[in-house]
Formats: C-alpha cells, sequence, structure tokens
C-alpha cells in the first residue's frame, strides 16, 4: 500500500485531509455566487482545499476557474490569463473557443498545434504595457457576458491576491471592484497568504474592495476530524499506533497541515517494515525531517548574524518564552530588547521567524528548531 500522506502537491480526494466544514461552508457560497476573501497562513493547505472546493462545484454544474498571480509576473500576463481561463471554463469546443477569442478587441487569440496534430487557443495582449488594463477589463466583461449567454454560472479563485498590489496599485483595485459589482454569473474566491495585505484590502475604508465580500480565515483542522483521518489510514495500513500518539503528531506539527501530514508520512515509511509504532519513534520524527532538510537549514542560517544566531538558539530551546521579559535575556545571555527587535525584524523578513498574531514569534519552519536543538547536542 503507498504512502497517504501526501504533502507538498496538491492533495485529492481520499488523501485530503478532512476540511469538511469549510468545503460545506465555502460551496454554500459560491452557490449563491458570493464574493470571499480566504485568507490562511501558508503550509495551511489552502490550496488543496481550493482544488477541492472547485471539485465539488463543479460536480453540482457550476463552471470553474483557477488562476495564480504568483504565475503573471505583469498586468499583461495576468489580462490574457483571466481572458482565457474564464473562457475555457465556460466552452470546451476549440472550433467555438477560437470565435470567441478573435472576437476580443484588446486581446488577440493564439493557435499552438500540438504533437499530436491537436489544435488549442491561448491568447495575449494586443498592443503595449498601457493596454493591459483595458484588456484585463475587457476579459472580466466578456467572462459575465459569456456565461449569461451560456446560461451557465461561473466560480472564479484568485489565488494569491495579495499580490496584485504589485501591478498597478489603488488604479487596478478600483476598475476591478467597478467591473465585479456588474456580474451577477460570477461569484469570487479571492485568497491569499499575506494576511495583513488581504485584511487591509477588505477592511480599510480607502480601499477599493472595503467590504465587498465577507473575509474567512482558514484555521488549522479540527483535531477530533483530524486524528479521525490519520488513525483511520494507519489502520488501513495495519499499523499498530494509540490515539494519544496521534494527538502527539499534531502538537509536534503545530496544527499546521502541511506539518502534520510531512510528520505522518514519516512515520509511514520508517514504521512500514514491522507495522510497530513506539513513542520514542514518534518523538524522532521532528529531528528525521529535521536531518532530510539539512542542507536547506543551513543555507539560513548561514544569513543570520552571531547575535542573531544565538536569538535562534534560545528560541529553539524555549520557543513559548517572550523574548523582550527580562527573564529569557538573563537566562539566555541576551540583550538589549532594542537589538533583540532589530534581530527579530530581520529574522522573519529572511522567512526564518514569524511573528504570529498575538505578538509572538515563532519558526517559519517548524523543523528547523529541531535541526538547531540537532546541532546543539
Amino acid at each position: 500500500m503507498e504512502n497517504p500522506f501526501k504533502y507538498g502537491v496538491i492533495v485529492r480526494g481520499p488523501y485530503f485531509a478532512d476540511r469538511q466544514n469549510e468545503v460545506a461552508e465555502l460551496t454554500g457560497e459560491m452557490q449563491s455566487l458570493s464574493r470571499v476573501f480566504l485568507v490562511s497562513p501558508r503550509r495551511f493547505g489552502k490550496t488543496c482545499l481550493i482544488y477541492n472546493l472547485l471539485d465539488a462545484l463543479h460536480e453540482k454544474g457550476l463552471a470553474t476557474a483557477y488562476l495564480d498571480l504568483n504565475a503573471y509576473p505583469d498586468l499583461r500576463s495576468f489580462a490574457a490569463a483571466f481572458a482565457q481561463v474564464t473562457s475555457k471554463a465556460l466552452e470546451s469546443d476549440t472550433k467555438k473557443l477560437l470565435k470567441i477569442f478573435a472576437g476580443l478587441k484588446k486581446l488577440r487569440p493564439k493557435v499552438s498545434l500540438g504533437l499530436d496534430g491537436s489544435i488549442s487557443g491561448g491568447l495575449e495582449v494586443a498592443a503595449e504595457e498601457k493596454q493591459a488594463l483595458p484588456a484585463l477589463l475587457e476579459g472580466m466583461s466578456h467572462a459575465e457576458a459569456l456565461a449569461n449567454k451560456k446560461k451557465k454560472n461561473l466560480v472564479l479563485v484568485i489565488d494569491e491576491f495579495s499580490d496584485l498590489p504589485k501591478y498597478d496599485g489603488q488604479i487596478l483595485e478600483k476598475a476591478m471592484r467597478s467591473e465585479i459589482q456588474q456580474h451577477s454569473h460570477v461569484g469570487y474566491i479571492f485568497s491569499g497568504s499575506e494576511e495583513s495585505v488581504m485584511l487591509s484590502m477588505a477592511r480599510d475604508k480607502k480601499r477599493a474592495f472595503y467590504k465587498m465580500g465577507r473575509i474567512m480565515d482558514l484555521g488549522p483542522i479540527d483535531r477530533v476530524s483530524y486524528t479521525g483521518f490519520i488513525l483511520e489510514w494507519f489502520e488501513k495500513g495495519r499499523f499498530k499506533i494509540e490515539k494519544e500518539w496521534i494527538e502527539k503528531l499534531l502538537e509536534l506539527g503545530m496544527d499546521v497541515p502541511h506539518n502534520i501530514q510531512r510528520l505522518c508520512h514519516a512515520l509511514w515509511d520508517l514504521a512500514r517494515e514491522n507495522t510497530h509504532i513506539s513513542d520514542s519513534l514518534v518523538q524522532e520524527l521532528p529531528f528525521v525531517i529535521a536531518r532530510q532538510d539539512s542542507p536547506h537549514f543551513e543555507l539560513l542560517w548561514h544569513t543570520a548574524s552571531t547575535q542573531q544566531q544565538n536569538l535562534l538558539i534560545a528560541l529553539a530551546r524555549d520557543p513559548e518564552a517572550k523574548p523582550f521579559s527580562g527573564g529569557f535575556q538573563l537566562t539566555h545571555g541576551i540583550g538589549p530588547s532594542s537589538s533583540i527587535k532589530a534581530s527579530l525584524d530581520s529574522l522573519a523578513k529572511k522567512n526564518i521567524l514569524m511573528r504570529t498574531k498575538e505578538g509572538a514569534y515563532r519558526f517559519h519552519d517548524v523543523f528547523m528548531q529541531y535541526w538547531i536543538l540537532s546541532l546543539q547536542e
């Protein structure tokens, strides 16, 4: 039996860890063609949730399309992709699709011939950069008109929406909002991992997307559901595992789905031969993964100054401590607070540490903490 615990890829179907409540909630919103700002920390399975949601919506008869702003470095490429993916979501016939593309004014069709002789169509912005925004708005208007013509509702997900300001800032936001307000056949999910940026877009009265839709925070997977998911797979593989050890896995992974999936993946591989799982094996897992990722962590380590390295060691040993407290500084011989703040800010910019909503600092990758601890040993 193959290892069922997947990570680092889009996970679908039975391998997708339980997000039934979130899928059901978003399905209801999209059947009503709402606008939703989906905010999630990285590694919480946001993209996997989106793909499984789109599968569910497709089964219910809705057309679906997905765009990831990371894939489009400029507004020209985003504009072309918007019109292309939404059109293909609503029309599958190649000849009709090419005819649709030919009818656009700001975008021009591109025809490609596959190795098997198949013909496919694409789009590109027909003129210079200043035509990119009009081309995007044309594509957006066309998506609404085509959905209306086909008498089929469309759900569009724009992932990493927090990257939108990289194109043309608030001018673009205002133009998009004006267009989206006219749509009655297209539902939108704007998803992103940069929480502060996403919340600013949706909550700042000065921003164009202010109160345009509800904000949905994607948190950890419910522990009871996740425990059942993990236990079921290990039982299918005939492993001997205690429920308390699964709870330990959730703690070690800090309730981050990516971390937990990786811990379970490593545990499955390590215990595959005799299918026996012990408490000591579970405790060793984060160090096993830390060793696997050692080259990456070593590169990050060498970007930190000596002072920053000492702070990282202190946080690895005492992750729940408050860095600005006198007790922390005295115990670890670190200070003053001003230099600690400068180090924390620098390490956050390097994506070694991250600041939580509560103002605490955590390792961006929890397994780096164990890598540092193994160095000390």
